[in-house]
Parts: structure tokens; C-alpha cells; sequence
């Protein structure tokens, strides 16, 4: 709701459409209660109005005219104990002429249409309203028969001046409470709205202190259980998930930063000192050999942030294929064989179940070797890691056993975030730290889960569960 141009507060246009309404509904009930008062009343004396005319009508059928026309006063009073009150009456004979009237009011003769002449003798009851307002007045013509024949007509009449008056006084009273009950309503409702939007100001002042560096900061909601409670406690929500992810932030930009900068101190060490002097052609070979190791190392950490970042952005999508699990994971195995040697740990594939699933080859293959990797980094030599597969409730299940070191229960709940390692030391030798985060969100891509299962100084196992129906579709991640 705009004024010139002008957006008005929440407060004034709540009072303003309260207004409104209430406006509405007080017209449309004032134009009721008048148009109600005003028929009743017009009905009240139209029936007093007949009454008269059919105690007149009964009386002059017995009685002759010159009787009643001879002293008409007198007549009325015998027939209704007194002469009417505010009232003008007439009778008149078969051919229209006036033969007897009595008035209590101002006015001499009743004026006669000639509608209502012509209604009498055509033996009907006509109402009818004539003068101007302040002399208004309502009539009755009413025709005596006998034998069919019109031989009378009786004429009623009262002046409309105390119904003029209580229909403007009427007028006059919703004039003035109408406009009254409006500016009170707005008045009350722009007061009432600003004492239940107090607590939005509060709201809003609230979310003004914070920022990235004081998402402490929270909304007091204090005791209320109502809309704006539950709006306070969502943004106490949204804070909270916003300081966490501030924190993941910061944590990664450490990270990255602690994981980039190792490898670029190395190659810029070994290159400072095989720019000193001339060397020999097996020493500048051992220099570029330690440097490539260190940049395949750089590229590997680059390549999994890729991964992770169009995984989260949901560009990276998952083409479903039929899936031999017993081969891939033999393929995997053979392929990591000979780097299990190398750490003098021996790499076995335990019972294989026969089972075919719905995947995506290429990133399944890489979750097995992130795994069977992270096994054999973490088991001393002369240590075992063995891989076998089940069916278990409806999943495909992939467990990858090692005897290493084992995770602590501490530990357990972050070695899926990114460039965690439950050793404190950080040992470069132990990978990026981005494997495990890779594996689940591959797990959950392909609608599955992950579990582990580790004793300190016994080992530990990786349980991937993966649906064998899987949905054919292509999905999005």
C-alpha cells in the first residue's frame, strides 16, 4: 500500500485495512438496520391506519348517512370511546364529494387522488404518501360495498412528521458513529499492530549486529510460543547454520592453505639449491624427480577440490550402468596389489557375492581405491587388508577391513570432512585428506551410505551399503 509513492509501515497498513473492513461491515449494517427500522415503522402505520378504517367501515354499514354526516365528532366518539389522536379522517360519498371529515391536525382536507379514487371504486385498498417532507403524509382509502356496489369510501390519514424525524435522527446518529468507530479502530489497531510488531524492530535491530565476525549474536525469543517466536528462532537457526559454515570455511582456506604450501616451500627449496652450483646430471634428475612428486601431489589435492566443488554445486553428474561388483572390485584390487607391496602389506579379496548393480563405473571404481588407499596407508607392514562383498537387507554391502591403527571415538564423527586426519601430526605421507569426503558423497550420489567400525591399535572397517535396484534415471548431484 502506497501513498504518492510513498511505501507506508507494516503497522499503518494493518490499521488501515482493519479500517477498512470494519468500514465496510458498519455500512453494509447501518444500511440494514435503516432500511429494517424504516419498513417496520412504515408497516406499523400502514395496520394502525386500517385498523381505524375497518372500525369506521363496520359501524357505517349499520348506521345511515345523514346520521354520520349530521355530527361526525360525536359519531367517532361513540364508535371509539374518543376522537383518534393525530389522525385526519374523511368519508366520502358514492360519486368522490367529501360528505363528513374531523381533523386533528393542521391540515383542512385530505388531498384525493385520483388513483386512489379510482382504486376505491374499483373496490381495492390503496396506500399512498403525498405532500413534501416536513408535511408528509400517509393515507388510506378504503371502499365500503353492499351488494357489490361502492357506496362509501373512507379516507385515513397521519402525518409522517415524528417518522421523518426519528429516520433523520437515525441518519444523523450513523453519520456520526461511523466515522467515530473508524478513527478509533485505526487508532487502536496502528497502536495494537505496533505493540505486536514490537518484537520484528527487536528482530531487526537484533540481525543488524550481526556479521561474519559476531555470529555469536542471537535473537532473545524469551517466552513466546506464537508466529513471531517461531520467526525469531528461525533466524536463531539460520544463524547458527551460518557460523558453521564460516567455520568450514575458514577451516578450508586453512587447510588448503597448510596443504599447498608445504609442497610449494619443497619445490622452492630444491630449486634454490640446484640453482646455487653446478651439479651432476643424476643430482639435477634426484632434484626433478622430488619436484614432479610434489607437484603430481599439488595436481591430485587440486583435482579432489574440483571434484568436491562440482559435486556441491551439483555438477557432477552420476550415469547409471550395469555394474558386476565382483569384477570391479577384482579389477581394483589387482590394480592397488602391487602398491600394497610396496607398504608390505598384503592385499586380499575375501568372499565375493554375485551381484550387479546400477552405477556409475568410473566413480564407484574411485570410492574402492580411495578406500583400499586409506587401508593400506594406516597399516603398518606386514599387516593385511581384505575386501569382500555381501547382500544384506536388499543392499549391496562392501566392507574393506585393515589391521591398522584404528580410529579413535573421538575421531570417528570427522574423518568425512574434508582434510581430516585422526593422527594430530598430519604426516604428508598419509594422503590429502579429501579421499574419505570423496567416498561419501559418492555412497550418497548413488542413493547408498557409509559406516565405519574401528578399536584403536586393531583396525578398522568400512561398510559401504548400496541399493542393488537402483533408479535407472540419471540423477543430478
Amino acid at each position: 500500500m502506497k501513498i504518492r509513492g510513498v511505501e507506508l509501515p507494516i503497522k499503518w497498513k494493518l490499521a488501515l485495512w482493519y479500517g477498512s473492513i470494519l468500514g465496510l461491515v458498519l455500512i453494509a449494517f447501518s444500511f440494514w438496520v435503516y432500511l429494517y427500522f424504516k419498513n417496520s415503522l412504515e408497516h406499523s402505520i400502514d395496520r394502525k391506519l386500517k385498523s381505524i378504517a375497518d372500525v369506521l367501515s363496520s359501524s357505517i354499514v349499520d348506521q345511515n348517512q345523514p346520521t354520520i354526516f349530521g355530527n361526525f365528532e360525536r359519531y367517532l366518539e361513540n364508535v371509539f370511546g374518543r376522537k383518534p389522536k393525530g389522525k385526519f379522517i374523511q368519508i366520502l360519498d358514492a360519486s368522490g364529494k367529501i360528505g363528513a371529515k374531523v381533523s386533528d391536525l393542521d391540515t383542512q382536507t385530505l388531498p384525493v387522488s385520483y388513483k386512489a379514487l379510482e382504486k376505491a371504486f374499483s373496490g381495492d385498498v390503496f396506500y399512498e404518501t403525498v405532500g413534501e417532507k416536513g408535511s408528509r403524509m400517509r393515507i388510506i382509502t378504503m371502499p365500503i360495498k353492499e351488494n357489490g356496489k361502492v357506496l362509501t369510501i373512507v379516507q385515513v390519514g397521519t402525518s409522517l412528521e415524528d417518522f421523518d424525524e426519528s429516520m433523520s435522527k437515525l441518519l444523523m446518529v450513523m453519520a456520526i458513529s461511523i466515522p467515530t468507530a473508524l478513527a478509533l479502530t485505526i487508532i487502536g489497531g496502528y497502536f495494537l499492530a505496533k505493540k505486536s510488531l514490537k518484537p520484528v524492530d527487536q528482530i531487526r535491530k537484533a540481525a543488524i549486529k550481526i556479521s561474519s565476525t559476531n555470529l555469536e549474536e542471537r535473537i532473545d525469543v524469551g517466552g513466546r510460543r506464537d508466529e513471531l517466536g517461531k520467526l525469531a528462532e528461525t533466524f536463531n537457526d539460520m544463524i547458527e547454520r551460518l557460523r558453521d559454515s564460516f567455520q568450514r570455511i575458514n577451516q578450508f582456506s586453512i587447510d588448503v592453505s597448510h596443504e599447498l604450501k608445504t609442497p610449494l616451500a619443497i619445490l622452492k627449496g630444491e630449486t634454490e639449491v640446484a640453482l646455487r652450483k653446478e651439479r651432476e646430471k643424476e643430482e639435477y634428475q634426484r632434484i626433478l624427480k622430488s619436484n614432479l612428486e610434489e607437484i603430481n601431489r599439488m595436481t591430485k589435492i587440486i583435482d579432489d577440490l574440483l571434484f568436491l566443488s562440482k559435486a556441491e554445486t551439483k555438477n557432477l553428474s552420476v550415469n547409471r550402468e550395469p555394474v558386476v561388483l565382483q569384477d570391479l572390485i577384482t579389477d581394483v584390487c589387482l590394480d592397488m596389489k602391487s602398491y600394497a607391496e610396496q607398504k608390505g602389506v598384503s592385499l586380499q579379496i575375501g568372499t565375493l557375492e554375485d551381484i550387479t548393480l546400477e552405477g556409475d563405473e568410473l566413480k564407484l571404481r574411485r570410492m574402492l581405491m580411495n578406500l583400499i588407499d586409506n587401508g593400506i596407508k594406516y597399516t603398518p607392514p606386514g599387516g593385511k587388508v581384505e575386501v569382500s562383498s555381501s547382500i544384506d537387507d536388499g543392499y549391496a554391502r562392501i566392507d574393506i577391513r585393515d589391521t591398522g591403527v584404528g580410529i579413535s571415538a573421538t575421531d570417528l564423527k570427522y574423518i568425512f570432512d574434508r582434510f581430516y586426519r585422526a593422527d594430530k601430526a598430519r604426516k604428508r605421507d598419509t594422503g590429502t585428506g579429501l579421499g574419505l569426503a570423496i567416498c561419501k558423497w559418492i555412497v550418497e550420489a548413488h542413493n547408498g551410505k557409509i559406516e565405519v567400525d574401528s578399536v584403536p591399535k586393531k583396525g578398522s572397517t568400512f561398510s559401504v551399503l548400496l541399493p542393488i535396484f537402483a533408479n535407472k534415471k540419471e540423477e543430478r548431484r
